[in-house]
């Protein structure tokens, strides 16, 4: 390795730990604004814990055996904590805060760090117990079991790791699309708030643990990780100041969407199981929305909520969520854009006007929102639609 590679290197990973450890601090800092906040600062300082092992092998070669030992143990450790933490809190950025029962659920997800940290330090007091020539226990068989056991052990938790990682970010993809349907039940337009970011990251994240694990895996039976440690100190930085570039960036409409849909009741959670709503109100409260599109033409403001629309119809927020769900069969999302879409249709076939300034004027506030409200009603673009319209 040359000179030049030793300090790239070395420059990686001190910009790694820089990043991290001022994500983690500015993030606690914010803690009182959003509590989610605490969380993310959490995961960027145990991130920064996880790459204890890179900061000593690079900056400090000279350290003893132990320490280096002692760092690799800490590193292995750390990374088990990442997913249960990074789970947590897109949990509670989608607005599903924890019940009690909740909590005992979530305490499972620490199940495997916890062991993970356990072994590790055992792990270490035990190899240092054998260093000890004086302790009785230092014969060689006795070294060969101890060892055998370790090199099984870390193997095991090496692809407990892999799975783990696989496993959260499936739960992140999912909890990602089930915020998405929450935010069609109260929000007409959802740019802003859907939290693409993090399942792109989340899939960062996994791609990463996964490559480095095979590397792992590859140095425990001899041979040389196909990924130098430049690459992968590179990589490390690129995930990470995505993560706090992205995490950190203003969202107040995510931060205003996470608080609602925190106390509102959407069909998935409860089904409605204790409403009083009959046939006959549903019916009455179906024509009065109806009316506020067709008549009052509501769906033309492209910040339009289900509260607005609830209260414009008089009637409680979960009735006409219930209404829509049940009645017509449609989200507020789906309802709201049906309409956008029904007014758009004759104005895209006079020509008369752009995409874009039709978009605006039904009440969409993006043309990629118009273009895709419009090919889920009419399995068309708009370009297409009104090709197909001018002819004979």
């Amino acid at each position: 390795m040359t000179f030049d590679t030793n300090v790239l290197l070395a420059a990686t990973v001190s910009a790694t730990l820089t990043v991290a450890a001022l994500a983690a601090l500015i993030n606690w800092s914010q803690r009182r604004v959003n509590p989610s906040r605490m969380t993310l600062a959490a995961f960027f300082a145990v991130f920064a814990i996880s790459e204890v092992d890179s900061i000593v092998a690079v900056l400090i070669q000279t350290s003893p055996k132990a320490v280096r030992n002692g760092s690799e143990f800490v590193g292995f450790a750390a990374n088990f904590w990442l997913g249960p933490i990074f789970f947590i809190y897109v949990r509670e950025i989608a607005g599903r805060r924890c019940n009690s029962g909740d909590r005992r659920s979530m305490a499972r997800h620490f199940l495997l760090p916890v062991s993970a940290t356990v072994f590790a330090i055992g792990t270490f007091l035990l190899l240092d117990v054998m260093r000890d020539t004086r302790h009785p226990v230092s014969s060689s068989e006795f070294e060969a079991l101890v060892l055998s056991f370790l090199h099984y052990g870390f193997m095991f938790l090496t692809v407990a790791l892999a799975v783990q990682w696989a496993v959260y970010v499936a739960w992140v993809l999912v909890t990602q699309a089930q915020h998405l349907e929450r935010l069609k039940q109260y929000y007409a337009s959802t740019e802003g708030m859907e939290l693409r970011w993090v399942s792109v990251l989340a899939c960062a994240l996994g791609i990463y643990v996964l490559q480095h694990l095979i590397g792992q895996i590859m140095v425990l039976q001899g041979r040389q990780d196909f990924v130098g440690p430049l690459f992968d100190g590179f990589l490390v930085l690129v995930v990470i100041f995505a993560l706090a570039l992205w995490s950190l960036r203003p969202s107040p409409d995510l931060d205003n969407a996470t608080g609602i849909l925190a106390e509102i009741e959407t069909p998935k959670d409860k089904k409605y199981e204790k409403s009083a709503l009959d046939s006959s109100q549903s019916e009455r409260i179906a024509r009065k929305l109806v009316r506020a599109m067709e008549e009052d033409c509501l769906y033309r403001d492209p910040n339009l909520t289900l509260s607005m629309l609830a209260q414009h119809v008089g009637v409680s927020l979960n009735y006409v969520s219930q209404t829509l769900n049940q009645n017509l069969g449609q989200s507020f999302f789906e309802f709201v854009n049906s309409w956008r879409i029904r007014e758009a249709m004759p104005l895209v076939e006079k020509g008369e006007a752009t995409v874009l300034a039709i978009a605006y004027e039904v009440g969409f506030n993006s043309r990629s929102s118009f273009y895709s409200a419009f090919k889920r009603e009419t399995g068309q673009t708009p370009t297409s639609y009104k090709s197909g319209s001018a002819r004979p």
